[in-house]
C-alpha cells in the first residue's frame, strides 16, 4: 500500500506566498512607524529591509537607473519602496517556486524507481 503523493510544489508556493505576505506586512509596518513616530531604531530596520532588494536590483543592473530616477525626482520614495517590495516578493516567490519544482522533480524521480525487493 503506497502513501498518497505529497503536494511539494503546492506547499512551496504556499510558503512563498506566506513569506511574501509577512515581508510586506513587516515592511509596511516599519514604514508606517517611520512616518508617524520616527524613532531612531526604525531607520536601521528600514535600511536592513532595503539592503536585500537593493543588492538584487544591483545584480540585475537595475539599481543605478532606479537610484538616478529617485535622485532626479522622477520617482517618489513611495514608488521606490514599491519597487523594493516587488523585487523582494519576486525573489521570495521565485526561490519558493524553484525549490518546489526541484522537490517535485526529486519526488517524481524517486517515485518512478521500482521498490526494492526485501529478501
Amino acid at each position: 500500500m503506497s502513501n498518497p503523493p505529497v503536494p511539494v510544489f503546492r506547499i512551496s508556493l504556499a510558503n512563498a506566498t506566506l513569506l511574501s505576505g509577512i515581508y510586506l506586512a513587516i515592511a509596511s509596518s516599519v514604514e508606517l512607524v517611520r512616518r508617524i513616530w520616527n524613532p531612531r531604531w526604525v531607520d536601521r530596520v528600514s535600511l536592513s529591509l532595503e539592503a536585500f532588494p537593493a543588492r538584487t536590483l544591483e545584480l540585475l543592473g537595475l539599481f543605478e537607473p532606479v537610484r538616478r530616477a529617485w535622485v532626479e525626482n522622477k520617482l517618489s520614495s513611495l514608488e521606490v519602496r514599491f519597487i523594493y517590495g516587488f523585487t523582494t516578493v519576486a525573489v521570495i516567490f521565485s526561490l519558493g517556486t524553484l525549490v518546489g519544482l526541484v522537490m517535485w522533480i526529486i519526488a517524481k524521480l524517486a517515485g518512478s524507481r521500482p521498490p526494492s525487493q526485501a529478501a
